[in-house]
């Protein structure tokens, strides 16, 4: 009896390394409600069939395990889709016998973690909010700096205009003393002249007067 238990077992082992489970890979991420690709290699000395199943047995995970059914090992793959296995990490696929005489894991999946699309969309979304926010407060900085660019242009340039005004008020008021400071110069000088020219033509007669006066 016991020789035929450890040659049960010693069986057991022997198929275990025979059975690979090559698909999921460890730490990979799937969504098992959309379907899972699961595949493995067998060499001529495994059974034919075995039941695959659906685990979690790690610690701290609440213990769950699923018999998907019997499966054809010659075909290699095979997809799974299971809507309600459990969110999360540490998950794996077992190939198991049911057989009487040989019952037991005969090969068993890296663990892998199951998340459905639904939750890595509303990831991506929140990562693209994130990245459109700080687009559009980028754009509000940039918007505010061409504002503040074009108000410091138009200050300069009301300032430049101011100057320029100032600088023509200077020259007309210039120009407009110079001509009436000329004119007053031209008025002045002009009755001085005609009461010199008065003077001499008096002194002339007089003279004129004065021979006459001797001839007579």
């Amino acid at each position: 009896m016991r020789s035929s238990t450890i040659s049960v077992l010693l069986g057991a082992a022997s198929m275990a390394t025979a059975i690979q489970i090559t698909s999921p890979s460890k730490n990979d991420v799937v969504d098992l409600s959309s379907g899972v690709q699961v595949k493995w290699t067998t060499v001529n000395t495994d059974p034919s069939t075995a039941h695959l199943f659906l685990v979690n047995m790690a610690s701290g995970h609440t213990p769950y395990s699923k018999d998907l059914g019997e499966v054809d090992l010659s075909k290699g793959s095979l997809l799974v889709s299971e809507d309600d296995a459990p969110e999360g990490g540490a998950l794996q696929f077992n190939f198991q016998s049911v057989k009487q005489n040989n019952m037991g894991i005969l090969a068993q999946s890296e663990q892998f973690e199951n998340k459905k699309e639904d939750d890595k969309d509303d990831d991506e979304l929140v990562i693209d909010s994130t990245t459109k926010a700080a687009t559009s407060t980028g754009g509000a900085k940039t918007t505010m700096t061409t504002a503040t660019t074009a108000a410091t242009a138009a200050t300069t340039t009301g300032a430049d205009a101011d100057e320029n005004d100032a600088d023509e008020a200077d020259e007309t008021s210039t120009t407009t003393t110079g001509t009436a400071s000329g004119a007053a110069t031209s008025s002045t000088g002009t009755p001085e002249s005609a009461a010199a020219g008065l003077a001499v033509k008096g002194s002339m007669l007089a003279l004129v007067a004065g021979v006459l006066a001797v001839v007579a």
